[in-house]
């Protein structure tokens, strides 16, 4: 520990992160503390107090901790925002850093990010540094993150496929009606809206244009997902997915989730041999695409402390150590591109997997009002075409002109 901490140390005192000699602090009559809101660590709460208590040593500045229930969360957050009295730090889920950065509700980060003591934006994982832009400004670091990969049942499936049209002819093969499904076809809800620009963006294209400005979701590539997801649905019959552990009893051969299905597999279904892939890609012009979930670190605009707030997220997310250990804190993968090579990342094939899903994890639209489209309009439209209701362009296209009329009207 001694080691490390003179390490960090030094790390410090060249970049002047020693905040107390440049003024901040008890010497321009603030309170010399830094009041910081956390989710109830599941693990290493230990090791995260040590982190934050190195850095008060470093730093000179106090860091009062408020761990609240993952669940709690955004409630007493959002009562926190309403009573004027945000903490100076806080952690924040993802999707909704835009909505919190256009409320003016979040500090601007881009004087720190690209002063003194600044950081190297390609030093993290693209898809988790861009959850924390917003109209091509910093509001946040990288906390920890997450994204799915294709599971799949090794004596249904031996060679995992890597195109779609790889899976379809696994479907039509392991097929066995009543007894064995295909493929756990999300359904029509926030899950599976979730996961629907996963398999947009595996077809080369997005659900807004590159700007953020306008929604595509009547486009080809969303048509041809959900096509996709249409095609494998014939050859999954619904009884045998609504099954207890259907994928676990060997019942599904292939799923797509995230790693938090590991240990349940491993501990309880012992006999089930798995595998995780990438998840397949379009023949022409597709990538091997995810999604990513997972939390930032963020600064309040009501902050006194602008530059010790920022020193305190750096040193959380910027070095493979903490990135880690915020990593562990939470059960998701490092941010830090460093720390996702590290051996207990590398060395196991399932996580390598993951660790090389996350490289094309693809952000959340960066638009304040995406929950409520996610939610109300494309998981509304997948249900409509999983249900029959409707084609997959025509449920798409009358998706597409909703969630634009709620990016006009909020605009």
């Amino acid at each position: 520990m001694k080691s490390k901490y003179f390490v960090l140390m030094a790390i410090f005192l060249c970049s002047g992160i020693l905040l107390m000699a440049n003024g901040e602090g008890e010497a321009s009559g603030q309170t010399n503390s830094i009041e910081f809101w956390a989710y109830q660590p599941e693990r290493n709460e230990i090791e995260l107090m040590s982190a934050i208590e190195n850095f008060e040593v470093l730093s000179g500045f106090d860091v009062n901790v408020t761990f609240i229930p993952k669940s709690d969360y955004n409630t007493k957050l959002n009562a926190s925002i309403a009573a004027e009295m945000m903490p100076d730090v806080a952690y924040l889920d993802q999707p909704l850093v835009p909505r919190y950065a256009k409320d003016g509700i979040l500090l601007n980060l881009e004087e720190f990010a690209n002063g003194e003591n600044g950081i190297d934006r390609t030093l993290y994982y693209p898809g988790a540094m861009a959850t924390n832009e917003v109209d091509g400004e910093l509001y946040g670091l990288p906390l920890n993150q997450t994204c799915v990969a294709l599971i799949y049942n090794k004596d249904l499936v031996p060679q995992a496929p890597d195109t779609w049209k790889d899976w379809l002819n696994i479907a039509r093969d392991v097929y066995v009606p009543g007894e064995i499904a295909a493929f756990e076809t999300p359904n029509g809800d926030g899950w599976g809206a979730w996961l629907f620009p996963a398999f947009v963006a595996s077809a080369g294209g997005s659900l807004v244009n590159e700007d953020e400005t306008v929604v595509t979701i009547g486009e080809q590539p969303a048509i041809d997902a959900l096509n996709l997801w249409l095609e494998l649905a014939k050859y999954s019959d619904q009884e045998v997915k609504d099954s207890g552990n259907a994928f676990n009893l060997g019942m599904i051969a292939t799923k797509v989730s995230g790693p938090w299905e590991l240990q349940n597999m491993n501990i309880n279904f012992p006999d089930l041999n798995y595998g995780i892939a990438l998840i397949p890609r379009l023949e022409d012009g597709g990538i091997h695409a995810s999604n990513i979930g997972g939390e930032n670190m963020v600064v309040f605009n009501s902050t006194q402390k602008g530059a010790a707030a920022w020193a305190l997220i750096k040193y959380l997310t910027y070095s493979s150590d903490t990135s880690l250990l915020m990593a562990k804190s939470s059960g998701n993968f490092p941010a830090l591109l460093e720390a996702g090579q590290t051996p207990q990342f590398q060395q196991d094939e399932n996580m390598r997997v993951f660790m090389e899903q996350m490289e094309t994890a693809q952000p959340r639209p960066r638009i304040a009002s995406w929950l409520k489209i996610n939610d109300e309009v494309v998981a509304k439209a997948l249900a409509q075409a999983l249900l029959g209701e409707m084609s997959a362009e025509e449920a798409l296209t009358l998706a597409d002109q909703k969630a634009n009329m709620i990016l006009q009207r909020d605009r």
